[in-house]
């Protein structure tokens, strides 16, 4: 791995465990990334959440590895109600899911319209008229 590949890792927060998970939930905006270290897809999606990290420094991205922690990726699909599936990236406001998609679906700039629209949203909530 190169330096800026290891910059944008470190920046990363592995889920290893379930207070991790926890973590995430906690978060007002945070983004849980499904990867699968065995799957091209995957490798692709990875990319796209490396874009995501420069689009939005401000907003952290958790990382499970769905082959060394398959219980972890199930608790997380059972605790936000979304379906596992791999690669699949889920927005969280506040511990819900705002957005999820996988595979293909894994955009940047798809993800970062929408962290940009809860971001918004937030703001609006934030400020009284």
């Amino acid at each position: 791995m190169g330096g800026q590949d290891c910059t944008t890792f470190s920046r990363m927060h592995k889920i290893a465990t379930q207070a991790d998970v926890a973590s995430a939930l906690s978060e007002p905006l945070a983004v849980v990334y499904k990867h699968s270290p065995i799957c091209p897809t995957s490798g692709i999606a990875y990319e796209e959440m490396r874009s995501l990290r420069q689009l939005h420094q401000d907003v952290p991205v958790y990382l499970v590895d769905v082959v060394h922690s398959r219980p972890l990726s199930r608790y997380i699909a059972e605790r936000v109600g979304v379906v596992h599936a791999s690669p699949q990236a889920i927005i969280l406001r506040a511990g819900v899911p705002a957005w999820h998609g996988s595979h293909f679906d894994l955009r940047a700039e798809v993800m970062a319209r929408r962290l940009e629209s809860l971001k918004t949203e937030a703001g609006d909530q934030e400020d009284p008229v």
